[in-house]
């Protein structure tokens, strides 16, 4: 027994240096990307911060190297997939525009701070585009604009084509990607797809499993997870690969904590559970065709998530002051993160010129 006791103590020792290693190391690494973070406050911006929204503490942060620029708000998709902590990957966007990252309810910081289940009862998609709009509100007095530009990503856009049309005199410009536009027959062309490529692929296992749960609607979140594992499969590299790549980068980030990565973890499960049945029937096609703001689709060329083939349907369908459809080669449904460079390059060629001819 004494030697199993010391033996225990031993490992736990051993384990105890290893995670003090481990936090060393990764102190280092956040001291070292913060340098590359720096703004000249004198010119930029770099805040994280609560904002009241909705009878909520909101957490958002703004960085950018000159006041000047146009200010874009990002509405992150999921729901509940906070990307707070990839600045490092927006980094370059800082140049060009005053990034302004929002974690929703249900989402990172402001799930962490407020809790799942005081959120949940409140967590509908026309309180959370009330909370867009409080916020959009919120940064015109703030960073001193007229107008800002809104971009929305996958779940992100179900509430950017709502604060648009609600509040067009608050945005510049409109940007969505990972267009969602029916989610019923976004489900099942993305399942249709999926199935062939499976078939071409005589994968046994997989044309099985998706047979099993059948074509959309789907019961449950657990029956769409089931499309969604298969989905990865035959996705890009650069989207099955897209968490391993991510991981340091949110791991080694100057500007999140291990409570912080914690609280981003448990919080997409619960909000893609709480917002699965409200979220089902959304067909952005109910709100009409006509957009009183210029309109920019940025979508990958391959995203088998929110097919392409629709968003440029529903691009065909809808009228707008000027409106661009952009293809992100050799991307998939999350090019605003696996080609930031490509995206930027577009967003400043087409929608900056676009936003500070509209006042933003």
């Amino acid at each position: 027994m004494r030697l199993v006791l010391r033996g225990g103590l031993i490992l736990l020792a051993v384990l105890f240096i290893v995670f003090l290693a481990a936090l060393g190391y990764r102190a280092w690494r956040q001291h070292d990307i913060a340098r590359t973070l720096a703004i000249d406050p004198k010119r930029g911006i770099d805040e994280a911060l609560f904002v009241k929204i909705g009878g909520i503490d909101q957490a958002i942060q703004i960085r950018g190297e000159d006041r000047a620029n146009p200010v874009l708000l990002v509405v992150h998709g999921g729901p509940g997939i906070s990307m707070i902590g990839l600045t490092t990957v927006f980094r370059p966007w800082e140049k060009s525009f005053t990034i302004v990252q929002w974690d929703q309810r249900g989402a990172g910081r402001t799930f962490g701070r407020n809790g799942g289940a005081a959120e949940a009862a409140q967590m509908t998609i026309d309180r959370m585009t009330r909370d867009g709009l409080e916020l959009a509100t919120y940064l015109c007095g703030h960073l001193h604009k007229r107008k800002i530009v809104l971009l929305g990503h996958s779940w992100g856009t179900v509430l950017g084509v709502r604060m648009v049309k609600q509040r067009p005199d608050l945005f510049a410009a409109y940007v969505a990607t990972g267009e969602l536009v029916d989610k019923q027959l976004n489900e099942r062309t993305s399942y249709d797809i999926v199935l062939g490529m499976a078939r071409a692929a005589h994968n046994a296992q997989a044309v099985k499993e998706l047979g099993g749960i059948g074509p959309p609607p789907y019961k449950d979140l657990p029956t769409l997870l089931v499309q969604r594992k298969w989905l990865d499969v035959y996705d890009l590299a650069s989207e099955r690969d897209l968490i391993s790549h991510m991981t340091p980068v949110v791991a080694f980030a100057p500007n999140y904590s291990l409570l912080d990565i914690y609280n981003a973890q448990r919080a997409t499960p619960f909000s893609q559970q709480t917002l699965f049945a409200e979220l089902n029937p959304f067909d952005s096609r109910k709100l009409g065709p006509d957009f009183a703001i210029p309109v920019f689709i940025f979508q990958g060329d391959k995203d088998l998530n929110t097919p392409t083939v629709l968003a440029r349907d529903y691009f065909a369908w809808i009228h707008a002051p000027s409106k661009e459809f952009v293809v992100i080669k050799d991307a998939g449904h999350s090019a605003i993160i696996t080609r930031p460079d490509a995206f930027l390059a577009e967003l400043v060629q087409r929608v900056r010129p676009v936003v500070q001819r509209n006042g933003g």
